[in-house]
């Protein structure tokens, strides 16, 4: 039996596992697209993204610097993995690995925005099997990753990004919402 491709799919594939991997391709993901993505997703809340139209789900991840301690904005691809998001530090097949890496190693604690939320996340670095799978999802979406990964002799870091729980307000506990006791009218006890 064949399967003929419709041609819209074939020109996707096309651009994203063949043209947007090359060196030329990351060279203008890097000046043109990511500052694009980024106000993208700033402006809608998540609901746009360049990669969108080709079929590549995408976010906002927000760390805190390890250096500066400022907060950064980087947008990211990514597969769902056990209920949160898993994102790869391949930067393009570049030699050093992408700044919001290390800042998740430093400061575990993210924000993640995409499609209209923003979410709190904690992550934490895969490792072992865990990890293949995740790779094996991530070459199921883009087989660019492959190029990537060709092109540079590190391994890349593979993070899981789960919603964090809410971080309770300190005032709250102090608040006993009671009202106050009324003031002593009796003299010493005697």
């Amino acid at each position: 039996m064949n399967v003929t491709v419709p041609a819209q799919h074939a020109l996707v594939s096309r651009v994203v596992n063949g043209i947007m991997p090359s060196r030329w391709g990351c060279l203008v993901m890097r000046a043109l697209v990511v500052p694009v993505d980024t106000m993208l997703h700033l402006s809608s809340g998540g609901r746009l993204g360049m990669g969108r139209p080709l079929g590549i789900p995408s976010l906002l991840l927000t760390t805190t610097g390890a250096r500066s301690g400022l907060q950064r904005s980087t947008p990211l691809c990514y597969v769902h993995h056990a209920d949160g998001y898993a994102v790869i530090g391949s930067n393009f097949g570049l030699a050093h690995h992408p700044a919001w890496s290390t800042n998740l190693l430093e400061n575990p604690g993210a924000t993640v925005v995409t499609e209209g939320s923003e979410v709190p996340v904690t992550s934490r670095l895969v490792i072992g099997g865990e990890r293949e799978e995740i790779w094996a999802k991530f070459l199921s979406l883009s087989t660019g990753y492959q190029t990537y990964r060709d092109r540079c002799a590190r391994t890349f870091r593979i993070f899981h990004l789960k919603a964090a729980p809410p971080i309770p307000n300190p005032r709250a506990a102090d608040c006993q919402c009671q009202s106050p006791s009324p003031p002593s009218t009796e003299g010493p006890a005697g």
